[in-house]
């Protein structure tokens, strides 16, 4: 990067400058810049970048690398050659306010160092090198390091500007726990300070470790910082200077005890101002607080999602930790014996979940610590070893086990000190709390001998803060004790595991606050990991008595609850929930957990995602519907990893490979599952052609197709056999996924196939256009099942209608649905649709809406419509430009109609007169009308009085939808006195954003009171108050009404309110 003595200036002026040349002017300025000034910048500048870059990026180009004289003395000369004047005296302007403030540093400089204060930034590198350096480093350089460690290489160009000039200000670092993201956030300190990494970038760099933050105190954010300092006189002032030249890394997010709710609410802008720390850290990630300073933040995949939210145009950066050929290298060097390295490494590399695990150091270090023991004794790995739980409790097992004691396992006294130590776990697990002092321990009983003890067996350490302060070995394990200590407490017969219990957390949104704090979300995996019955073995064997039932009760509570409430249940909280269980492989348990799951939603976002998916998926007995959003998982071709370490013969499949095979024959073998959803699904062609192989297997049972918005374009010809070979496959949906003509060519090929059964297919939003309609009908006039077929969205203009409706009116096409919504449809379409409305003896759901028909071509459509024999029952119009005068038309249309059931009119100006003429045609006893949409019509109250009119007379209407227009109250009570009438037939009412008050809600709950048919009344955003609520849940609890859904968004109201509802919801009433 740039010289040490690089005079920092902002780079705004000199973009500005830039930006007001055009594009010859540009691209000379960069030929005369590279001609005529190559001696007075630093030779490591990236002349290779300038030719490419535009004007941001030029401008960044020069800030970082050269002195700010240099670079206005370089742009007035180049103005000045290029006849530019008035940026040349721009620049001559820059440069002389540079020359004033650079003389006024070098004075204060003077003056600081007279005063012994000018080498601030010296002596805080020196204090950073000494307190982040470790032995190993001292003979390691940055270039040694980067050249091991890929992630270094990826930081060191982190804060360099994309090849669009976008320069991140905020770098985020994630991947598991334990892939050592911290670590790596040490090394960055270290290698800065030492001048290796952003070198003349920033003059400060400061670590804020976020379990070390005192979250409960209020402090400025210049207090903060300070405790990084290395003694109490901070140049405050000085380092605040200059913000864009701060760089702070956060590390574990995680811990950071920020909400996720109501945050802007508490911003501070102001270094100076006290405030709680966690409002300061929050407002620091969001920029609200030093804007202009860089980030990096350390993070778990799993807060991710918490992350993002609070995060300005991050850059994200993964961790994966250490590679399959050195995890390979060192199980090979752990096994001394070449007799037994074969054995081992097929016990590892067959262990597809340990292996992957073991990209984390900890989970690696684990494996080979308990390679060595079981090595020693001549045997194996143990069975407990499968799962990660198990990995844990064989090394804890050791290290606690009696090697003298009877029966060897631990004493009534030994049992009460490992409770201690794992209360002080959990206590500190629920409190982010890592870092533990000597009163602490004493607290849970720990006295100096037993420590001692534990010092020895390496369960805690002795911290690098202090004498006195204890950490455990690494924080995976303290989550592990955390969750034995629910198994000590287990053991006293009159517990009840109150902190975990279903019915003390008042709702499903409390238990998902658990995953905002990883190592809680960890901690639970461990207590799931406590019932596979090889670690309950294990333990019962080290504590010397059964483990207490009463855990596995509550957490298949847990595990159910979610399968209860699956509508609301987000896909991340089920994925959890699935780890959870995959920590057991205990199938039976599993079985039991998922028995009342009909429908999961899951997002897959690693390979190790689709493994859990399998496992769990395949006990979901009676599953119905599957969602999966699957990212960008799979490499682009099936070949087998190079594991050059690996002997001959072992070489194995990809785990990513193996995983996604398993799951797409879990798929296709489940015996209950009707739909498959992979909508927003990112599949490779190996992917896909490995999915439609299982899809065509004689026991898949998959009914329907999901595909919408996925990219599958490279593997989209395994799917078309799939439609021939499939016996159960009868709907396929493809929205927003591009196809080409060709394509269409091969669906047409497929359909017509006789052993085709597909009956409903999507195509909306494909980029179709009216050359294909064609082969389109083709495709209705060949297939004899295709009952229901979508294209809205794409270009079918009136040209391509008129190909459809001419093989719609064939007697051979059985069509039933078609929807033609937003296809670019005008009147002139109009005329050939009334046509297939007049001779199609199977079409009866037509869908135009968002096509501006307008009034003329809702009139040509009428003609159709008054044919006696059109047999469409439902006819969609949204947004299709109809008015008064067309509304009138479509009246007399359905005069004599008896067969049109379902009409929608929505989001055209009807207005109150459209509306009346409608009411004529609904009072005839020849009308059979029975659901109305007219939602957001330009109504008011003086339609309804006409309405309730219609409520009252017509016996067919059962639905009337009028959300969105200006009723008011008075509309409302108008519509009242039609449904107070017993005679009444309509059975769901729609008023929601009606604008309504309190004061209709009288007149609700006395039709409430009356009404025998009304099942369902929506009255979401309206301003109705909580009495009103009260009077219309007093009129629900009667016996006599017989209302079933009530639109309420519940949660907006006190809890009295809340509490009544509930009353009436065990009664079956929902909101």
């Amino acid at each position: 990067m740039g010289e040490a003595n690089v005079s920092p200036f902002s780079d705004c002026g000199l973009r500005w400058c830039l930006e007001q040349l055009d594009k010859e002017e540009f691209q000379t300025f960069k030929e005369l810049l590279m001609e005529s000034t190559s001696g007075l910048v630093p030779g490591s500048f990236p002349w290779v970048e300038v030719p490419g870059a535009d004007a941001q990026h030029l401008a960044f180009l020069l800030h970082e690398h050269c002195q700010a004289l240099v670079v206005w003395s370089m742009a007035m000369d180049i103005f000045l050659e290029m006849n530019l004047p008035v940026l040349s005296q721009k620049a001559k302007e820059e440069m002389e306010k540079m020359s004033q403030v650079i003389k006024q540093d070098d004075t204060t400089a003077a003056k600081t160092k007279d005063q012994g204060q000018g080498d601030n930034e010296g002596d805080y590198k020196r204090h950073v090198m000494t307190r982040f350096s470790t032995v190993s480093d001292v003979h390691h350089s940055f270039q040694t390091f980067a050249a091991d460690c890929p992630q270094m290489q990826m930081l060191s160009s982190a804060f360099a500007p994309d090849q669009q000039g976008f320069r991140p200000l905020t770098v985020v670092l994630h991947g598991r726990p334990g892939v050592g993201k911290s670590a790596l956030a040490r090394r960055i300190l270290l290698h800065w300070a030492r001048g290796e990494l952003y070198p003349g970038v920033f003059s400060y760099v400061f670590f804020l470790n976020a379990r070390d933050i005192p979250w409960r105190r209020r402090s400025s954010f210049t207090e903060l910082i300070s405790r990084e300092w290395p003694d109490s006189e901070v140049p405050v002032v000085n380092i605040m200077s200059q913000p864009e030249r701060l760089l702070f890394v956060v590390d574990g997010f995680d811990d950071l005890d920020v909400a996720s709710e109501d945050a802007d609410l508490n911003i501070c802008d102001n270094w100076t101002e006290k405030r709680p720390v966690s409002d300061l850290m929050c407002s620091l990630l969001k920029k609200n607080l030093l804007p202009e300073c860089s980030l990096i933040i350390t993070v778990r995949d799993e807060g991710l999602e918490k992350l993002r939210w609070m995060l300005l145009s991050p850059r994200y950066l993964f961790i994966e930790g250490i590679t399959m050929e050195k995890r390979i290298q060192v199980f090979l060097k752990q096994v001394k014996n070449e007799d037994q390295q074969t054995q081992v490494l097929h016990e590892v590399l067959d262990n597809h979940v340990l292996i992957d695990r073991c990209q984390v150091s900890v989970t690696w270090w684990l494996l080979c610590w308990a390679l060595e023991l079981q090595t020693v004794s001549g045997k194996g790995l143990p069975p407990t070893c499968q799962i990660l739980t198990g990995l844990y409790v064989t090394i804890v097992v050791h290290q606690l086990t009696p090697q003298d004691g009877p029966g060897h396992c631990l004493s009534a006294d030994e049992r009460v000190v490992l409770k201690g130590l794992c209360r002080m776990a959990v206590q500190g697990v629920w409190a982010r709390k890592f870092v533990f002092h000597s009163d602490d321990l004493g607290v849970h009983g720990l006295t100096e001998p037993e420590l001692s003890v534990l010092f020895h067996k390496h369960i805690l350490l002795r911290d690098s803060q202090g004498e006195r302060c204890f950490t455990f070995l690494h924080p995976s394990l303290q989550e592990f004790y955390a969750a034995l200590y629910y198994v000590l407490e287990g053991l006293d017969a009159a517990w009840e595991p109150h902190a975990l219990r279903i019915e003390n957390s008042k709702s499903l949104k409390e238990l998902r606050q658990i995953s905002f704090n990883a190592h809680v979300l960890q901690m639970k995996r461990f207590l799931f990991g406590f019932m596979n019955k090889e670690v309950v073995r294990a333990l019962e064997d080290l504590l010397g008595c059964a483990v207490a039932p009463g855990l596995r009760r509550v957490l298949l509570q847990w595990v159910s609850l979610l399968g209860q409430q699956a509508a609301t249940t987000s896909p991340l909280d089920l994925l959890d929930a699935f780890y959870c269980l995959f920590e057991t492989q205990d199938e039976e348990f599993v079985q039991l957990a998922l028995s009342g799951f009909r429908e999961v939603r899951l997002m897959v976002n690693r390979p190790m995602d689709l493994n859990v998916s399998s496992f769990c998926l395949q006990h979901c007995g009676r599953l119905r519907e599957i969602q999966m959003d699957i990212e960008e998982i799979f490499p682009e071709d099936e070949s087998t990893e190079a594991w050059p370490v690996v002997p001959q013969g072992l070489q194995t499949k990809s785990l990513v490979t193996e995983w996604w095979e398993n799951l797409c024959s879990v798929l296709s073998s489940h015996p209950s599952l009707q739909q498959l959803d992979l909508a927003g699904s990112i599949l490779s062609e190996w992917a896909m052609r490995t999915l439609c192989v299982k899809l065509r297997q004689p026991a898949c049972k998959i009914q329907k197709l999901i595909f919408k918005g996925a990219q599958l374009t490279l593997g989209l010809h395994h799917l078309w056999k799939t439609l021939v070979v499939s016996h159960h496959l009868k709907h396929l949906s493809l929205a927003n996924v591009h196809l080409q003509e060709e394509d269409v060519g091969v669906v047409q090929e497929a359909l017509r196939h006789p052993h085709c059964l597909l009956e409903s297919l999507r195509l909306d939003h494909c980029g179709l256009r009216d050359s294909c309609c064609p082969l389109i009908a083709q495709i209705l006039l060949a297939s004899r099942h295709l009952r229901s077929l979508s294209l809205s969205g794409n270009k079918v203009k009136d040209q391509g209608v008129a190909s459809l409706c001419e093989a719609l009116k064939g007697p051979q096409c059985a069509l039933r649905r078609l929807i033609l919504g937003n296809c670019g449809l005008t009147e002139d379409a109009c005329q050939h649709l009334s046509e297939v409305l007049t001779s199609s003896k199977s079409l009866t759901h037509l869908d135009l809406s968002t096509n501006p028909l307008g009034k003329g071509g809702v009139t040509l459509l009428c003609r159709g419509l008054k044919s006696f024999t059109c047999a469409v029952q439902r006819l969609m119009l949204r947004c299709c430009q109809l008015d008064v005068i067309g509304c009138g038309f479509l009246s007399l249309g359905l005069v004599g109609n008896r067969h049109l059931t379902h009409l929608s009119l929505s989001m055209n100006p009807l207005g109150d007169d459209g509306v009346d003429l409608l009411c004529e045609v609904l009072l005839e006893p020849a009308c059979h009308l029975q659901d109305l949409e007219l939602v957001r019509c330009g109504l008011s109250d003086a339609c309804c009085r006409k309405l309730s009119l219609v409520i009252v007379t017509n016996t067919h209407l059962q639905s009337l939808d009028l959300a969105a227009n200006a009723l008011g109250d008075s509309g409302v009570a108008a519509l009242c006195s039609g449904l107070r009438l017993k005679t009444a037939p309509l059975q769901r009412l729609g008023l929601e954003a009606c604008e309504l008050t309190s004061r209709c809600c009288e007149a609700l709950a006395s039709a409430l009171l009356c009404n025998r048919y009304l099942r369902s009344l929506n009255l979401l955003r309206n301003h109705l108050c909580p009495e009103g609520v009260r009077a219309l849940c007093r009129a629900l609890a009667r016996p006599t009404s017989r209302l079933q859904v009530l639109g309420l968004w519940k949660w907006q109201y006190p809890d009295p309110v809340i509490k009544l509802w509930r009353r009436l919801s065990s009664a079956g009433r929902t909101w």
